[in-house]
């Protein structure tokens, strides 16, 4: 394990992305697990980063890993 929970309440698994907010373009960027933890941003599980959802009319950008390659 990274140390790093996923931050949903309640939930003990292991974060694996990092969801970060741009609210005055009305987006949601979900990548890769980050470095080191940061204050305004939301390191989510497997589980939850495949289910997360926006408000209606927010666009979500999503960075994947392949390969060891960011896409």
């Amino acid at each position: 394990m990274n140390g790093r929970p996923c931050s949903k309440v309640a939930c003990g698994r292991e974060a694996t992305a990092t969801l970060t907010y741009d609210y005055a373009d009305s987006m949601a960027v979900l990548g890769p697990l980050s470095y080191s933890s940061e204050p305004h941003c939301y390191d989510l599980c497997d589980r939850h980063a495949d289910r997360m959802s926006v408000p209606q009319g927010w666009q979500v950008i999503r960075h994947e890993v392949m390969r060891g390659e960011l896409l």
